[in-house]
């Protein structure tokens, strides 16, 4: 297996309100370490340019294990697991440098686009040799298509300037519809207590298609799998009839118990039996 790892110093910029890794920036430090195991093999983003090709995500799981703090350094270590006709699914493990624990592990499934023809592609044979080394197949089984449900709090997003970035950006998109649904519900989020506090522990994110500028998105937002300290959410993007995203996340409350009015509002947004 060839493995790659990239290093990345977690800055303020990087942080949320409560002074930890945000996960819309460990997402950039996997995608970045992506390209830095590309370059590695000899194709960087000058050698896709040449091509006309590109790696796009088509599906990404990240589990945050252990908050990430300010001048922290992590170690992200990659490697291509499978591949398939048009797809290659990589994977990611986070470590502090020098540390043995893991504070993060995902897998990310990448198809391989043909820019002129806006098409997926084979990937070429010396790619496939010099990335992916032994890999064997391992497919993901896919998810059925999400229906939200009547109940589901529906939120509208304009996608701006700022958010135009490649994938990052639509994890903030999940966890700001999945706020402003539970506090339509009555519970909101406090920046200003430190502790306890509501943290995403899972994204498995899917993307069907790309958002551009000034795209009026809306957002579908329901809760599943309750339990006393945490729940699942799950939350749809669409433009119009197109289906653009579903994210399905993993919240978990840092203390013992959901507090009562967060544990309310899960309820309301719960799918029913």
């Amino acid at each position: 297996m060839l493995s790659h790892t990239s290093q990345f110093p977690v800055n303020i910029y990087d942080l949320d309100a409560w002074g930890e890794l945000r996960f819309s920036a460990l997402l950039r430090f996997l995608q970045q370490a992506a390209s830095d195991a590309s370059a590695a093999a000899g194709f960087d983003v000058e050698w896709y340019e040449r091509a006309g090709t590109l790696w796009v995500i088509r599906r990404t799981i990240v589990e945050y294990l252990a908050p990430a703090l300010y001048r922290d350094r992590l170690d992200v270590r990659t490697w291509v697991s499978d591949i398939r006709r048009v797809r290659s699914q990589r994977e990611y493990e986070v470590r502090r440098a020098g540390e043995p624990a893991l504070v993060a592990r995902g897998a990310t499934d990448w198809v391989y686009v043909d820019l002129a023809r806006g098409a997926p592609a084979r990937p070429p044979e010396e790619m496939q040799q010099r990335l992916m080394p032994g890999a064997v197949a391992q497919p993901r089984p896919p998810r059925a298509p999400a229906v939200a449900p009547p109940h589901a709090a529906r939120l509208k997003r304009r996608v701006e300037l700022a958010d135009l970035d490649s994938v990052a950006h639509y994890a903030v998109y999940v966890e700001q519809a999945v706020g402003d649904a539970l506090a339509a519900h009555g519970w909101r989020i406090d920046p200003s207590a430190r502790a306890p506090r509501l943290r995403v522990q899972r994204h498995d994110i899917e993307y069907f298609a790309e958002a551009q500028y000034d795209d009026q998105l809306e957002a579908a937002v329901w809760t599943s799998a309750a339990e006393a300290s945490g729940f699942t959410s799950e939350c749809t993007l669409a433009r119009g009839a197109t289906r653009v995203l579903h994210a399905s996340s993993r919240w978990t409350w840092s203390a013992t118990a959901l507090p009562a009015a967060l544990r309310a509002a899960v309820a309301a947004l719960a799918v029913r039996a």
